[in-house]
């Protein structure tokens, strides 16, 4: 094995890694076990983003980020992370990654971080007097780069406080090598409990199926111009009596040849429309990423990472499926500190003073009975 295909490889493999410890982090967050209106990430987005980030830190801090990004050397990070994304280009699918950076007119972004992030094919915007002013035309640049999945992904308020923000939009959109017929969807069909979705059904077909004690797994593949598909949709159904949770820690590295073609007497597949949009600082920290510290190779002043957004809509149906992600990453000087309040919600005393003379005409203490 070549040192580049050992280098891509690490990449591909903290990529998967990082993808089912968000989700389960996500999940680990709702009482029930899983978010009401389910959880998606794209690790591959976040990890460009972090990518990006890793360009602004200096020495054993950009070691330490190189390394949870699955790399070893600092250079690798403009050479491998580029390759993985040109292997994903196909033919039969559109899938698409674009990086911005976008910051205030008065920020001072160092030539030599610019030139790293045109390594990484970043569109890189100065114009902004303040960023939250320039919330539309930010926002208008994620929409475009997710071909319309994601709007609006970004408020006023979350960049109240940045002067640089780093952003990676990607899309995804194939069609499945067999589709669903839409005459056997079946509206209103129970999921779980008292729940319903439209869910969608093949009879009497072939589909690769792998079983383990915690869960099985069918692969449907997406169209493709080899005769073996590029891409597939993987779904993990739990066994009776197992939770997600309790599949997630047992789902091991992808394995295409792990699936057999089996007959089935009908496969069912909810269509869905799901739309997250978290806050993921905290839990890339608890996973070990050093977000903390002044990332000073980007520009002068302290660059700290205030948040990090992450964003994905995933539409599945009959035809096949539509998937956008979009990661920003706040960059600010640093939280101003909390400004102190005065509440006169218990009694008090007063007066009335006449400033020239220093004289209290009126002095009391109010109270409520």
């Amino acid at each position: 094995m070549s040192t580049r295909t050992r280098q891509t490889r690490a990449v591909i493999n903290k990529i998967n890694q990082l993808g089912w410890n968000v989700v389960s982090r996500l999940c680990a967050n709702n009482n029930n076990g899983v978010p009401p209106d389910g959880a998606a990430v794209s690790a591959l987005s976040i990890t460009t983003a972090l990518a990006m980030l890793a360009g602004g830190a200096t020495g054993t801090h950009r070691d330490e980020l190189c390394s949870s990004l699955g790399l070893q050397q600092p250079d690798e990070i403009t050479t491998v992370l580029p390759n993985v994304l040109e292997t994903l280009n196909s033919d039969a699918i559109r899938f698409k990654s674009a990086n911005a950076l976008f910051t205030t007119s008065d920020t001072e972004v160092y030539p030599e971080y610019i030139e790293y992030l045109q390594q990484l094919d970043a569109h890189i915007d100065s114009g902004f007097t303040t960023l939250a002013d320039g919330v539309d035309q930010i926002n208008g640049w994620i929409e475009k780069g997710t071909d319309g999945l994601i709007r609006n992904m970004l408020s006023r308020d979350s960049l109240a406080l940045a002067h640089m923000v780093l952003v990676n939009a990607l899309v995804f959109k194939a069609k499945w090598e067999n589709a669903f017929e839409p005459e056997y969807t079946i509206s209103d069909h129970p999921f779980h409990t008292t729940k319903k979705v439209d869910m969608m059904f093949r009879h009497q077909e072939y589909v690769l199926v792998h079983e383990r004690e915690e869960y099985t797994a069918v692969r449907l593949p997406y169209v493709s111009t080899t005769p073996s598909s590029e891409w597939s949709f993987v779904a993990y159904l739990p066994s009776e009596g197992k939770s997600v949770q309790d599949i997630i820690p047992h789902i091991h590295q992808y394995d295409a040849g792990s699936f057999t073609r089996t007959k089935l007497a009908k496969l069912g597949l909810p269509k869905f429309n799901l739309q997250t949009n978290d806050s993921i600082k905290p839990i890339l920290e608890e996973l070990g990423y050093p977000l903390s510290g002044n990332f000073s190779a980007m520009g002068t002043g302290a660059n700290l990472v205030e948040q990090i957004i992450h964003s994905v809509t995933i539409i599945l149906d009959e035809e096949g499926t539509e998937a956008a992600a979009a990661t920003a990453v706040m960059m600010a000087r640093g939280r101003p500190r909390p400004l102190p309040s005065i509440v006169f919600d218990r009694p008090f005393a007063f007066s009335i003073v006449a400033e020239d003379l220093g004289i209290a005409l009126f002095t009391g203490v109010f109270s409520v009975a």
